[in-house]
């Protein structure tokens, strides 16, 4: 499930600074939406933009900039009907019901549904939907991996969307609230964050083949336990086995509206559409995988010391897995063992020196360790054994996502 941010309609002093600090703190896709500006006002706008964030725009309007500042697409509207004449560009357009949908995911990369909810930023504009209407929808098989829910997008309603099988949530009034005004920019990004931590729940499961499970049953266990974010890992398998198995998974994490991660195959992860990539110190570099993949997938590295997390945010990756915890069996040529202290200290680094990516720690974890882990300041954790070796996997999953939450 993927976070899209819609800017303000109208321009504001200052709001350049604003979505560079945002695009900094993961800000994977902004709608760029000024129906009132000139074309040398978005113009200027987009030269005040740092142009590595250039890839993540996508314009409502003035088409004619796409190319000279190589933004990610269009999204079609009343005003800007017809799509570019250029290929490779992201299309996207808006529909206000269910039919409309089904119709536009055929010819679109993405589609926005609105309104779900009741819009914060438009004063009596009401949700048209019934959470019965979604669900059959869905039901129906609308392509809801490619239909964003547009109105009233709030860190309460985020849920209620993943739900209704929605690929993805599109949020202004809530990120945007007084900003224009008050220009306070800690509570810009602290309602960012409290939006971007849903997209970032805080267990990943590791999927590990055992004699009583396959690698398939594993994932279909730790979903069931409620776990939204799996990561699959064949080290011993060749990329078409991981493929193969990779599609399956796919299909599986959908139904719970949960993203699948690929370990260390970049090509399969492209080829699957997955929602992204984890890579190990061993395997390809962050920033040749980031020029095959593009910027619609996230990327996760593998860390042991501080210094490689810098080296890592340097690369352009979008989350850490920092460990190991303690001595596992799943892994070969393990690095040191880091241990709750070097945790401790490890996350102080990373707040001394302003570094956000999200951190997960990694490796031996047992649910009795999750509350010690949490109390240091990463941002969830990574677990695989510990889960498939409890007598009930399922209850066992349930019980650590409920600690998780609880920590959070």
């Amino acid at each position: 499930m993927s976070l899209i941010v819609i800017t303000a309609e109208n321009l504001f002093e200052g709001e350049a600074e604003a979505l560079n600090r945002l695009f900094e703190r993961g800000m994977a896709t902004l709608h760029l939406r000024k129906p009132f500006a000139t074309e040398a006002e978005v113009r200027r706008l987009l030269e005040a933009i740092d142009s590595r964030f250039h890839g993540r725009i996508v314009l409502h309007d003035r088409f004619s900039l796409l190319d000279a500042f190589r933004l990610k697409g269009v999204h079609l509207n009343r005003r800007n009907p017809a799509p570019p004449a250029r290929k490779g560009v992201s299309v996207s357009c808006s529909c206000h019901s269910p039919e409309e949908v089904k119709a536009a995911v055929e010819k679109y990369d993405y589609v926005f549904l609105s309104p779900v909810f009741d819009s914060i930023s438009k004063a009596g504009y009401t949700h048209a939907f019934s959470r019965e209407a979604l669900q059959s929808a869905k039901d129906a098989g609308w392509g809801g991996e490619r239909v964003v829910a547009l109105g009233g997008i709030s860190q309460e309603t985020i849920p209620l969307a993943a739900a209704c099988g929605f690929g993805g949530v599109a949020v202004l009034g809530a990120l945007w609230g007084d900003y224009p005004k008050t220009k306070a920019m800690n509570a810009l990004l602290k309602r960012f964050d409290a939006l971007q931590s849903f997209f970032f729940p805080p267990l990943l499961f590791i999927t590990h083949q055992t004699e009583r499970y396959t690698c398939l049953q594993s994932v279909e266990i730790a979903l069931a336990g409620g776990c939204r974010r799996i990561q699959l890992r064949m080290k011993d398998a060749s990329p078409a086995e991981v493929e193969k198995t990779g599609i399956i998974a796919k299909e599986l994490c959908a139904r719970y509206g949960a993203e699948l991660y690929v370990d260390d195959h970049v090509e399969v992860c492209k080829n699957i559409r997955a929602a992204g990539v984890h890579l190990g110190k061993a395997d390809m570099p962050p920033r040749k995988a980031r020029q095959l993949l593009g910027d619609g997938f996230i990327i996760g590295g593998t860390a042991n010391t501080f210094e490689d997390i810098l080296r890592l945010s340097s690369e352009g990756v979008d989350y850490i897995g920092l460990g190991p915890f303690r001595f596992t069996a799943t892994k070969k040529n393990l690095s040191p063992i880091i241990g709750l202290s070097g945790y401790r200290r490890i996350a102080s680094l990373c707040r001394e020196q302003n570094v956000r990516l999200p951190v997960l720690a990694i490796g031996g974890i047992a649910q009795g360790d999750i509350a010690d882990i949490m109390s240091v300041g990463v941002s969830g954790v990574a677990m695989s054994s510990a889960i498939l070796q409890a007598s009930d996997p399922v209850e066992e999953t349930k019980k650590v996502v409920a600690i998780l939450n609880s920590k959070l």
